[in-house]
């Protein structure tokens, strides 16, 4: 799997602790990522990076990913050198600021994929928008090269960059801006709808699908987690809800006997529907059917 049929969950877990890399398999995410940047010390970043790719080749069912320590750090070369194998199909390069981050984890990953013989360009990047230098210039890095895989909104870095004085409180209204923009410019460049970062309350569950409403709202396709509990509340706020699926499916059935008598503008359950409906209805049925192979279920038939 070098590439994942959905972005609704991308679960992080430090590379180092095996206790918890064994529960990734089995928490339903869409991506599982092993963490070489902030989740491991600072003493144990050289040493993680034989146990993520050790604990890369017993992943099953799931994209694997692992992100890797920021260019600034001077660690990435050797964590690229260290982790690309078969068994690896992304790596989430954080603190992107530029188009020219993304070209230099290219030359990076080319060189690791010819030392390990993997086929050339088929490691996918995720890139990680976590500083105000990142979302200024979102719109460059979204048409940033070939292996970009999409956007990430990284939160907390951001709230950090910003100077906010809170570590608890609701950082909502800073950060709107940026959470806002990289789903702009994410589309704008044609790339799919970008993360929305991790949620902190780790055990609030109403909070979290409450904030992931709001994300869904901006246009975010799925969000970061950090904890297995939250990807199932994450899976369930990001994929297509029933009643519009139903929906989707009755728009197009009557639009295309519509279209057959010659029309373009109908009404359906009391709402206007065109062709700008009718696409949007195609794609929302493509979701679904991606999470219905996801999680096993029989696809959506229109």
């Amino acid at each position: 799997m070098k590439a994942p049929p959905l972005l609704r969950s991308v679960l992080f877990c430090p590379a180092n602790e095996p206790r918890k890399v064994r529960r990734l398999s089995a928490a339903g995410a869409d991506v599982a990522v092993l963490d070489l940047e902030d989740a491991v010390a600072v003493s144990e970043k050289t040493s993680a990076r034989t146990s993520a790719r050790e604990a890369l080749a017993e992943l099953e069912g799931v994209c694997r990913a692992v992100r890797v320590n920021a260019f600034e750090t001077g660690l990435t070369a050797g964590d690229v050198d260290a982790v690309v194998s078969a068994d690896l199909d992304v790596i989430v390069l954080p603190k992107v600021e530029a188009a020219e981050d993304l070209r230099r984890i290219d030359r990076l990953l080319s060189r690791a994929e010819a030392a390990n013989e993997v086929a050339p360009g088929s490691i996918r990047v995720l890139a990680l928008i976590e500083t105000c230098a990142g979302i200024s210039a979102a719109a460059e890095i979204a048409r940033g090269g070939g292996r970009l895989l999409g956007l990430a909104f990284g939160a907390v870095d951001l709230g950090n960059d910003l100077g906010l004085p809170t570590l608890r409180g609701d950082m909502t209204a800073a950060l709107a801006y940026g959470r806002a923009k990289i789903v702009y410019d994410a589309r704008a460049a044609g790339l799919p709808p970008p993360l929305d970062g991790p949620f902190m309350q780790v055990r609030d569950q109403g909070a979290l699908e409450e904030d992931s409403k709001i994300s869904r709202g901006l246009g975010h396709g799925g969000r970061i987690c950090i904890h297995p509990d939250q990807v199932p509340v994450v899976n369930r706020v990001f994929a297509p809800d029933p009643n519009e699926v139903a929906f989707a499916r009755r728009a197009i059935e009557a639009f295309a006997d519509a279209e057959r008598a010659g029309s373009a503008a109908i009404t359906v359950d009391g709402t206007f529907v065109d062709y700008p409906v009718v696409h949007k209805a195609r794609r929302l049925l493509a979701l679904a059917d991606a999470v219905a192979k996801a999680e096993g279920r029989r696809p959506t038939r229109t």
